[in-house]
C-alpha cells in the first residue's frame, strides 16, 4: 500500500503532462481498490496474484490457472501499450513490463533495481543519488522521459456510499463531538517486527483522550483486531474500535475524518500522510530518508540505535522500536498543524 501512495506522485506528474493518454495501472489483486480511487487512472489492471497462490495448493485447479493466465495475457497486450514504466524495480515486474509488448520499457538502471529486473527494460533510467526517498526515485522515471516533475499530492475518488457508511458509524458512536485521533498500531504480518508494543498505544492513547480531549479511534486490518482488542483492555479511558472497512475507498473515507494520525511503518500512515492529514510515524528498522511517509504535516519518531536502519526481514530484539515511549509521541504532537475539523 506504501508503494502504491509513493508511486501517485509519478503518475499525476505523467497525467498533467499527457491530460488526454490513456493510463493503464497493473497491480495485484489485494491493492485494486486503492488503484480504483486514483482519478488520474482510465483503467486497472488486476494481476490476481493472491488467488493464483491460493489455486495453486489444489492440483485440480492448475487448468483453471492456465486458462485465466492466457486470458490475462491477452488483455495485457491487447491494447499494444506505447509506454511501460516499472517503478516496482524486481523480477515480477519487469517479466509483466515485458509480457506487455509495450515498444518502450522504462525501468531503472542495473544499480537501482533488484532479481535482474533491468534485463526487461529497453530504456534503463539512473535516478540522481542511491539513497533517496520513493517517491522522488519514482518520479525520476517520469523525468527521464523528458517531463518536468513537482511535488504532487496524491488525490482519491472516493463512491458516496462508503462516506454514508463511515459517516455512520461516526454519527453512531458520538465520535464528532470532539476531534478525532486515529491510531493504527497493525502491520501486515510481514511487517510485524515494526509494530509498537500494545502497553505503550494504551499510554498513549489515554493521554489523547485525558489531556488532549480526544476521540480516539483505532483501526485495524485482516489478523489485527485482536491487537486493538489487548491495547483496550490495557487503557483506562474509553476509546472506539473501528467499523470494519471492506476496502482501502472505506479506509480512505474513515481517515478523511482525522484531525491526528498515529501509526507505525505501514500503508494506512503513508496514506494519511500523504492527504494532509497532520501524522506522527513510528519508525524502527527501515530507513526513514527512504521510507518515510510524504507529507508537510508529519513527523517521523525514530531512535538512534547501532544496528539501525537495517533491511533485514527478521529481528530478535527489535531494540529500534522498542526504544520509542510514549512520551516521545505525546511531546511531538505540539510540533504538527493541528485544525480542527468540521464535522
Amino acid at each position: 500500500m506504501g508503494d502504491v501512495v509513493h508511486v501517485i506522485p509519478a503518475v499525476k506528474n505523467l497525467r498533467a503532462a499527457f491530460p488526454c493518454a490513456y493510463i493503464a495501472w497493473l497491480i495485484e489483486d489485494k491493492l485494486k481498490d486503492l488503484a480504483e480511487s486514483i482519478p488520474e487512472i482510465d483503467e486497472v489492471i488486476v494481476f490476481p496474484r493472491k488467488q493464483w497462490q491460493n489455486d495453486l495448493k489444489h492440483p485440480r485447479k492448475y487448468g483453471k490457472i492456465l486458462s485465466e493466465l492466457r486470458v490475462f495475457l491477452q488483455k495485457l497486450r491487447y491494447k499494444r501499450y506505447d509506454i511501460t514504466l516499472d517503478f516496482h524495480g524486481n523480477f515480477k515486474s519487469g517479466l509483466l513490463t515485458f509480457l506487455s509488448n509495450a515498444k518502450t520499457k522504462v525501468g531503472f538502471s542495473k544499480e537501482y533495481c533488484k532479481e535482474f529486473n533491468f534485463i526487461f527494460s529497453n530504456k534503463h533510467i539512473t535516478p540522481r543519488q542511491k539513497k533517496i526517498h520513493r517517491v522522488h526515485k519514482y518520479q525520476s522515471l517520469v523525468h527521464g522521459l523528458g517531463i518536468t516533475t513537482s511535488d504532487q499530492k496524491p488525490s482519491f475518488s472516493i463512491p458516496d456510499s462508503d462516506h454514508l457508511y463511515i459517516n455512520n458509524f461516526i454519527q453512531q458512536n458520538n465520535l464528532h463531538e470532539k476531534p478525532i485521533a486515529i491510531i493504527h498500531p497493525g502491520t501486515s504480518v510481514f511487517g510485524k517486527f515494526k509494530r509498537w508494543q500494545s502497553k505503550n498505544y494504551a499510554i498513549l492513547a489515554d493521554q489523547l483522550i485525558q489531556k488532549l480531549q480526544y476521540s480516539v479511534i483505532f483501526t485495524w486490518g485482516p489478523s489485527e483486531y485482536t491487537i486493538v482488542e489487548e491495547i483496550m483492555s490495557l487503557m483506562h479511558q474509553r476509546a472506539t474500535i473501528a467499523c470494519r472497512t471492506s476496502s482501502a475507498k472505506q479506509l480512505i473515507a474513515l481517515l478523511q475524518r482525522a484531525d491526528l494520525f498515529i501509526g507505525c511503518d505501514t500503508g494506512p500512515t503513508h496514506i494519511a500522510s500523504c492527504m494532509g492529514i497532520p501524522t506522527i510515524a513510528l519508525f524502527g528498522p527501515k530507513d526513514p530518508v527512504i521510507y518515510a511517509p510524504y507529507g508537510e504535516n508529519t513527523i517521523t519518531v525514530r531512535k538512534d540505535i547501532s544496528c539501525s536502519p537495517c533491511e533485514r526481514r527478521t529481528c530478535s530484539h527489535v531494540t529500534c522500536i522498542n526504544s520509542i515511549i510514549p512520551e516521545d509521541i505525546f511531546r511531538e504532537i505540539s510540533n504538527l498543524h493541528l485544525t480542527r475539523k468540521e464535522i
